[in-house]
């Protein structure tokens, strides 16, 4: 397999990052480990294979205290550099070309490289992910055609206190390289897309919507769509709820 993944550290190592304002901030880098550890903001692929896959991780930091935590939702959009979202990219399931290529994990058991790991003893009580895209909108009204948006809810059972000033692992996206070459390929891993992280509220805590040193990721060299493009949806778990009954 030929399948590369070439790495471009943020300038912004280069000083410290300033304590954000507010309640907390969040992280976003490519790699199976928090951006302290691993700061990635550029994924390419020679998109010559259906082995293998790429990742991108999510954490967070809240400044007080949280007596009562018991989960999170967070608001990831992608855009792509054409006018519409590759088929590599119709990840929804069911329906999407790739279905079932991706997936997210909170891991309660690892311990993560850069961070901490808030899910460790706690009992998992929900778990939902959406993928949507113009082809397949659910449950939210149809995107731009050249955009997909990923919606993540996690609840746990109520544990111990979660310590303000920590770095913790929120999760892992994970997309695999299956249907990339060879026939019924899907057409598009080597599209520029945009991906990012604009909100992640924290349950028993609040909204993060402020990065800590980085928010936006690249996938293939020489993209050109800026990260502003793709604003989040201000859609809460109840409004979502709501769309079932």
């Amino acid at each position: 397999m030929k399948h590369a993944v070439a790495i471009l550290f943020a300038l912004a190592l280069a000083a410290p990052a300033a304590r954000a304002s507010g309640f907390g901030a969040f992280n976003l880098t490519w790699g199976p480990a928090c951006w302290p550890a691993n700061p990635a903001m550029l994924s390419t692929s020679t998109c010559d294979s259906n082995d293998g896959s790429v990742s991108f991780t999510v954490s967070f930091i809240q400044y007080p205290d949280l007596p009562s935590f018991y989960g999170l939702e967070a608001w990831v959009d992608l855009q792509s550099d054409s006018p519409e979202l590759p088929d590599w990219w119709q990840l929804s399931d069911p329906g999407g070309c790739r279905q079932g290529s991706l997936s997210v994990s909170f891991d309660a058991t690892a311990t993560w490289r850069g961070c901490a790991n808030p899910w460790e003893g706690r009992q998992q009580q929900i778990k939902d992910v959406f993928w949507s895209t113009a082809a397949f909108p659910y449950p939210w009204p149809s995107p731009p055609a050249d955009r997909a948006l990923l919606y993540v809810y996690y609840r746990v059972a109520p544990h111990d206190p979660l310590p303000g000033g920590v770095e913790y692992y929120a999760f892992t996206v994970t997309i695999d390289m299956t249907k990339t070459v060879g026939p019924g390929a899907c057409g598009g891993c080597s599209t520029p897309v945009t991906i990012v992280l604009n909100r992640i509220n924290l349950i028993g805590g609040g909204p993060l919507t402020t990065p800590l040193n980085n928010q936006c990721l690249r996938w293939q060299a020489g993209g050109v769509t800026p990260c502003s493009a793709t604003p989040t949806r201000s859609s809460t778990w109840g409004q979502i709820k709501s769309l079932y009954r």
